[in-house]
């Protein structure tokens, strides 16, 4: 029976390289420069992404597009970094899709005004362990003004938001915090404003939001990140499951390259057991050296064959910098092993209509490539993009001829 499950599943499961989101993040400073948003589209040309993530609304809060928002001039933060319309024109000439992250509640400029930002126990601006100021997310004049940039952002043209910041501060003298016009548990003002985000954009835009890693394991009280309850508003989850932010002694009984597999193989499972199934997974992978012992393709690689293999929709690598140097020969890896999969399924479709397949495979077979497939995952089955332990050494991938 449940050998009849997987092989129903497998035919009519199919996918592309397309529908596979494989991006990254790229600053406002480097989405200025057109000669490096060439390089990156030339990527994209010969398969390796299809995706770009760029800050609107950066780190410091500073709006990195040419803004009306009548507030945003007012605290001085439209920086005019993106060139819309070329961005627009190239990532429609290039079939990239354009994802505008908006940093949320840590904001340099809107905090200047005190009536908005996190104050301290002396009635100052209150500020983290970088030195920077927040935003109080349960004012609803913050939360207004974000879904003003949302909207605008939108009117423009772009059709997928990630917020990132959507929480309160976890670093610097948290004990010194004194919030104001408090209702609710910290949950509240975040589930407020993706709700408003949600009832205004509908579904013209679609909604994403970046979490912790560890909020896909945990309900995450003091930073208001709730994954369960934000499911019911966002279409899309990005959680970071960097390895360098995981304690070591998570997982620490395997080897670097496999802990990094199984953190965000566990951890895609995790996540997609409390979301809504309409909300799908695109983790952040690790694009920087933090913490690794040996920092190369594979360092990439096992993040990205754990994300698809425990049932992301994608993945998108972060580098503050821009640098993907490393990047570019795992991301031919993996483009290569789901064209090849792609290719088996389409094959072994073909041979089921012409009533040949699995003619030379007996039962003895069967319940032996059963039991190495169990034997692998540590966790349920479910069908990945790709096979769940890929070999270390060369990148090859011998796909199961009968189990996804």
């Amino acid at each position: 029976m449940n050998l009849c499950v997987i092989l129903v599943l497998f035919n009519i499961f199919s996918t592309d390289l397309e529908h596979v989101v494989r991006g990254v993040y790229i600053n406002p400073y480097q989405a200025s420069k057109k000669a490096y948003l060439e390089k990156v589209f030339n990527k994209a040309d010969s398969g390796l992404i299809n995706t770009i993530v760029i800050d609107f609304k950066s780190d410091y809060g500073f709006l990195a597009y040419s803004s009306d928002l009548e507030k945003a001039k007012q605290v001085n933060a439209v920086k005019q970094y993106i060139d819309l319309d070329y961005l627009l024109e190239n990532a429609a000439q290039h079939d990239v899709k354009v994802i505008a992250r908006v940093v949320c509640f840590r904001d340099e400029y809107l905090a200047s005004n005190n009536d908005y930002a996190i104050l301290n126990d002396s009635g100052e601006v209150w500020l983290d362990s970088k030195g920077l100021a927040w935003t109080n997310p349960y004012k609803k004049e913050v939360r207004g003004y974000l879904l003003s940039i949302a909207e605008e952002i939108a009117q423009l043209g772009f059709k997928s938001i990630a917020f990132d910041y959507i929480r309160f501060p976890t670093d610097g003298e948290l004990a010194r915090i004194k919030l104001t016009d408090v209702q609710g548990s910290r949950y509240t003002p975040i589930l407020d404003f993706l709700k408003s985000v949600k009832d205004n954009l509908g579904d013209e835009v679609e909604i994403g939001v970046c979490c912790f890693g560890f909020a896909v394991w945990y309900n995450l009280k003091r930073e208001g990140q709730d994954i369960e309850k934000m499911g019911e508003y966002i279409d899309v989850l990005y959680p970071m499951l960097y390895p360098s932010h995981f304690g070591r002694s998570f997982k620490r009984e395997e080897d670097e390259y496999w802990r990094n597999y199984w953190i965000y193989f566990d951890s895609v499972r995790k996540a997609k057991e409390k979301l809504p199934t309409h909300v799908r997974i695109i983790p952040f992978v690790q694009g920087f050296d933090l913490r690794a012992q040996s920092f190369d393709g594979e360092y990439l690689s096992a993040q990205f064959y754990g994300s698809l293999a425990g049932g992301a929709d994608g993945f998108v690598v972060w580098n503050a910098r821009g640098d993907y140097a490393t990047s570019w020969s795992p991301l031919s890896w993996v483009r290569n092993s789901i064209l090849r999969k792609s290719a088996q399924m389409s094959l072994n479709s073909r041979m089921k209509e012409a009533g040949q397949r699995y003619q030379s495979i007996g039962p003895v077979q069967l319940l032996a490539q059963a039991k190495i497939q169990k034997k692998n995952l540590t966790t349920r089955q479910t069908h990945s993009l790709i096979d769940s332990r890929p070999s270390r050494k060369n990148q090859i991938f011998y796909l199961d001829p009968v189990l996804p």
